[in-house]
């Protein structure tokens, strides 16, 4: 009987032995299978980074284009700007050169009598400070020739 007892505790031990291998592949098994979800993971993470990075690239050459837009959009605006105050400064400038002109051609006749008018007053004052100047004699002699002046005039 020993031999079969033996033979049990032998086939126990093998069978714990056996248990225990079982139990720690099962374990690796088990780890192995969370790694490949891993690398899976890593995999669909990566495949997500390509999508990711090529619709970086889009988003770029998109904010390209926007940006050429803008630029080109800017400056169509800076000359709708530019001739909409370029017009009216020109009109406001032709207006003042009409207007400078006509007030020149129109006092031209007014410029004439007046330079006219100040000879004569120059000529009244030169008078004027003559006469203040003269003796009596002088003023009785001027007064005669004045009388006569107007007496050849009639």
């Amino acid at each position: 009987m020993a031999n079969t007892l033996d033979a049990f505790k032998a086939q126990l031990k093998a069978a714990e032995t056996l248990h225990a291998k079982l139990t720690e592949v099962a374990s690796l098994v088990s780890a192995l299978h969370s790694q490949l979800d891993g690398l899976r993971v890593d995999q669909q993470l990566k495949e997500t980074l390509d999508a990711e990075s090529k619709w970086l690239t889009h988003v770029r050459e998109l904010v390209a284009d926007v940006r050429a837009f803008r630029h080109v959009e800017y400056r169509r605006v800076r000359v709708s700007l530019l001739w909409r105050w370029a017009m009216p400064f020109g009109f406001a400038l032709a207006c003042s050169a009409s207007m400078g002109g006509g007030l020149l051609w129109a006092w031209q006749p007014y410029a004439a009598e007046l330079t006219r008018l100040r000879a004569q007053a120059q000529f009244a004052e030169l008078v004027e400070s003559r006469v203040a100047a003269m003796t009596t004699v002088e003023r009785q002699e001027f007064e005669r020739l004045m009388k006569l002046s107007q007496s050849e005039r009639h």
